[in-house]
Formats: C-alpha cells, sequence, structure tokens
C-alpha cells in the first residue's frame, strides 16, 4: 500500500496573499484585555462594558475600582461585569488577580443582515431568522475539527467568556490543553463556529462595519490535532482521531466531522483506509463533511481522499466576487473537479463560497508568518483604528475553507431538528442546492447551498444518500488518467519541498508503515473504537 502525505489542501493550492497594509507593530497579544475591548476603547472615550475574569479572589480585584463603579457579580462564575473607564481597565489588567478583561454581552441581540459578510450572504444565511428571533445558533451541537488543532480565541467563547472548545486530543504532540501551532484548524473552527465577538457591528453597541462571525455561533468544537505546526500529517492519525471521534460521540454529543485536509487517492475505495474510517463515522451517526480539494488544474479526477467516499458530503469552493449577488457567483478554478479516481463517483456533492474567506487569526502560527499579508487589518472593518491593533482575523482560499462553511449549515439544521440523520442532512443540502450557470456537475455537484432552503426543507432520507456512481474507472475519465495523475503529483509537490531528505524511508520505511501495520486487522473499528 503507498503511503499517503497529508497537509492543508489550502496551503496545498494557494493561501492567496493580499496586503492590507498591516502594521509590524504588534500589541502583546498575552495580555488579559481582549482585543474585541482595545477596539471599543480605541474608539470612544466613554467607558465600555466589560466582563472581568478573576482566579478566584474577586472581591480584592472589585476592591481596586471606585465605589461607585457598578459592579454586577457573575455567580457561579469567578467573574463579574461592570462598565469602567479605560484608566480602571489598565488597572484591572494590571493585577495579578486578574485572568482575563473581555466585552460584556457579546453574544446578545447578534444579528445577521448587513453586518454579514460576503461569505455568510453568498449562502443566504440572511434569509435564516437570527438568534434573537429565535434563529437556530447550532447550540447544543457540537462539531469535531479534525485539523492541525484550535486555540481559544474570544469569538469561540460562549456568553461567559468560556471557551466552547469542548474538548481537546492531540495526535501530533500529546499535549493536554488545546493550542493551534499552524493556524488552520483555528480558522476553519471560526468559520464553523465563531461568533463574531471581535468585530461587533455598529448596530449592536459595537465599532464594526463588518462582523465576521461563523456559521453556526453558538456550536461547539471538538479540535482534533492531527496535522503538525507546517501541515503535514500521517494517514495512520487521521485514522486514529476518527476512530476517538466515534468512541466519544456520545460523551461530547459530537454531531458533525469536519475534515479539510486530504491525501491523493492510490486505488479503489475497497483498499482507502480513509474512505473506511470516514464511513464507519457517517455509520455511527455523524455527518462527515470534506473538502474536494485543490487540484482543479489537472482537471476531472482531482477529487482527494476521503472526498471520494460516497457517504460523505464533498465540497467544492465557489467565488463569490466578493459581492452579495448570487449572479456572478462561479466555481473556483482550483477547486477539484470529478468524477473521482477509480470508483468514479460523481463528487463534489455540493459547491460553498471558498475564496477569501476570512476567519480567525493565530498569531505567530505557521500561517500567520509566512502569509501576513492575509492578515485583515483592523482598520478595514473598524474606522480610524490605530494601526498598532493587532489584527484579530485573516484571509485564506481553497476547498478546505468552503468544508467548514457546509459543517456550520449542518450544525444549524440538527440544532433545529436533532432528529435528522446524517443522511437527512446530505439530502436536505442537495435538493435545495442552486447550480451556478456556466458549470457542469463535475465542477458543482448539485449547486451552491443554500442554508435558509436547507433549514426549510421537510425531505427525509430513504436509506444511505450516496453520492451517485457514474462509471466503472475509465467508462468517465480517459483511461491515461491515473499515469497523468501521478506525472501531477510529481510536478505539483517535487521533491525541491517534500524530498526524501525530509521523508526518506529512514522515516518512512516499511518497518513503520508495512502492510502488516497499517491493515484493517490493526485500524478495524473493534480495536480502534475501544481503548483510548
Amino acid at each position: 500500500m503507498k503511503a499517503r502525505h497529508l497537509t492543508y489542501l489550502a496551503l496545498l493550492a494557494l493561501a492567496l496573499l493580499f496586503t492590507f497594509g498591516v502594521s509590524s507593530a504588534w500589541a502583546d497579544d498575552s495580555a488579559p484585555v481582549d482585543p474585541a475591548v482595545a477596539s471599543a476603547m480605541a474608539q470612544s472615550n466613554a467607558p465600555v462594558s466589560v466582563i472581568v475574569f478573576t482566579d478566584g479572589n474577586t472581591a480584592a480585584v472589585e476592591a481596586l475600582l471606585p465605589g461607585s463603579a457598578d459592579v454586577s457579580a457573575l455567580d457561579p462564575l469567578d467573574a463579574f461585569a461592570a462598565t469602567l473607564t479605560d484608566t480602571q481597565i489598565a488597572t484591572l489588567a494590571a493585577s495579578p488577580d486578574v485572568n482575563a478583561i473581555t466585552l460584556d454581552d457579546a453574544l446578545q441581540g447578534m444579528g445577521w443582515g448587513d453586518t454579514m459578510d460576503f461569505t455568510n450572504l453568498a449562502i443566504n444565511l440572511d434569509g435564516v431568522a437570527p438568534a434573537s428571533q429565535g434563529g437556530p445558533t447550532g447550540a447544543g451541537v457540537n462539531v469535531a475539527v479534525l485539523d492541525s488543532g484550535v486555540s481559544s480565541l474570544t469569538d469561540l467563547s460562549n456568553a461567559n467568556g468560556g471557551s466552547r472548545i469542548v474538548a481537546f486530543k492531540d495526535f501530533v504532540n500529546n499535549r493536554k490543553q488545546p493550542y493551534d501551532d499552524a493556524g488552520h484548524g483555528t480558522f476553519v473552527a471560526g468559520l464553523i463556529a465563531g461568533n463574531g465577538a471581535s468585530s461587533t457591528p455598529i448596530d449592536q453597541n459595537g465599532k464594526a462595519t463588518v462582523q465576521y462571525a461563523g456559521v453556526a455561533p453558538q456550536a461547539g468544537i471538538v479540535a482534533l490535532k492531527v496535522l503538525d505546526s507546517q501541515g503535514n500529517g500521517r494517514e495512520s492519525d487521521v485514522i486514529r482521531a476518527i476512530a476517538w471521534t466515534i468512541q466519544n460521540k456520545d460523551r461530547y454529543d459530537i454531531r458533525v466531522l469536519n475534515i479539510s485536509l486530504g491525501g491523493d487517492v492510490t486505488g479503489p475505495l475497497a483498499t482507502d483506509p480513509l474512505a473506511m474510517a470516514v464511513e464507519a463515522a457517517w455509520k455511527a451517526g455523524i455527518v462527515v463533511v470534506t473538502a474536494a480539494g485543490n487540484e482543479g488544474a489537472f482537471g476531472a479526477g482531482g477529487i482527494l481522499s476521503p472526498g471520494n467516499d460516497p457517504y460523505v458530503i464533498t465540497v467544492g469552493a465557489m467565488n463569490t466576487q466578493q459581492t452579495a449577488d448570487p449572479s456572478d457567483d462561479t466555481v473556483c478554478t482550483y477547486s477539484s473537479i470529478g468524477p473521482t479516481q477509480y470508483d468514479e463517483i460523481a463528487k463534489p456533492d455540493v459547491i460553498a463560497p471558498g475564496n477569501r474567506n476570512i476567519s480567525l487569526r493565530v498569531p505567530f502560527s505557521y500561517l500567520d508568518v509566512t502569509a501576513p499579508a492575509n492578515r485583515i487589518a483592523v482598520n478595514t472593518y473598524i474606522p480610524n483604528a490605530p494601526s498598532w491593533m493587532p489584527p484579530v482575523y485573516f484571509m485564506l482560499s481553497g476547498t478546505s475553507t468552503s468544508a467548514p462553511v457546509v459543517s456550520g449549515i449542518a450544525a444549524l439544521m440538527i440544532s433545529a431538528d436533532p432528529s435528522l440523520t446524517p443522511d437527512d442532512v446530505k439530502t436536505r443540502l442537495m435538493q435545495t442546492a442552486q447550480p451556478i450557470a456556466g458549470a457542469d456537475t463535475a465542477q458543482q455537484g448539485a449547486g451552491e447551498v443554500n442554508v435558509a432552503a436547507a433549514m426549510a426543507s421537510d425531505a427525509t432520507a430513504n436509506g444511505y444518500a450516496l453520492s451517485q456512481k457514474v462509471g466503472t474507472g475509465t467508462t468517465v475519465l480517459p483511461a491515461d488518467t491515473y499515469d497523468r495523475w501521478n506525472n501531477y503529483k510529481w510536478a505539483k509537490y517535487r521533491w525541491t519541498r517534500y524530498r526524501w531528505t525530509r521523508y526518506r524511508w529512514t522515516r518512512y520505511r516499511w518497518t513503520r508503515y508495512r502492510w502488516t501495520d497499517v491493515s484493517w486487522t490493526r485500524y478495524r473499528w473493534t480495536t480502534l473504537t475501544q481503548g483510548e
């Protein structure tokens, strides 16, 4: 069996570099004052409503404030709410008893409407009732993000300031606390469940003109780190992480699994361990959403694994042209085109915004350091913000950013109707998708996802909602597809980048990856779903 190198789809194809005039001066990212509080202070001399989290000695912290300060205890948290001046906030920030100071009520009254960015407008999220009117938020649904980890950032917090990262498992370095040294997993998590607290809009008593929120802003995140600091990983770790997800599905109420990574297809589905793993997760009741791949330049047959599996929802990327008008939407040229190799399964299933998506930045992560021009300057969404303010958001393109948009929609659907099965979700998404003019089904599948229509649908699946099999291996794809694919991979991922000095057999030798090691006798689900 061929070993496969897994990496970020966004990095393999294009992490587009756009310059936004970001200053090289930085605020201290470790300071207890949240960037959103700093943004509010920068915009006005008026006092700011905040929540102050303490290490338990709340009374001592409150004593630092004047007697006239309006302080409200937040039981049973070690925290209190207050409306404070910038001087008072600075005083508290200097106290060793203060753990963090965040904006008060960042989630309350959050609207969609004109504050939405183009990603959410493109999927018709503004057609769904906002949370303030009883609309779905993803609350109660946890999404497993199988990626480079997730960092605890403000936009992934709940109404009480606590983290919505409900569980973390590190299959790379075995660390216990959530982190993301690459930055990609946090970006993905933000697209799924970011609440936009760091870009609270003007009409919600904030300072921002555009809100960068995820699709399901109250969903929980289960972070599974399977990729290292540069986005590299092993198939075996991915399989172990999927098995852990199945084992812990009920413990953490995991209903959706997002996989924004992929490997090349080396054979039919019957011999593809990643396909076997995602099928097991699907049959266990977990909606599996995968990226199609960024191999559009190859032509037909460029779908990556595990997006080649007929059970899962495979997502391609579309370009909104940065407008709210769907008539100018196009399929991204880099989005992988179906059908799949060997089995000729019709993929992708749907497409979603994947070009110039904006989500959470992890300071000093691999992505942040290697693509500094992708940082979103604060003054682009908070007018007159000082140039020294550290960027909170980041821009990326690729199908690895379109897949989490669909994962967020799945979380909304399930939060509105917990009885939905994975096949119900897939059926509704595909039946309500809107085809894009000028693109065929091999590029877009059923078309662009429409969250409002999917939420309104009452369609149910009759058995497994398998993607259609359209051929036998060479019925649709030319016979030379497989030779061309091998040549394409060699040219694109040549050894100047992935040379044997790094990936030589001393690291990936058969004594470690021999078939007796990675065969199904080791990775069968009766073994994998027990133990860790």
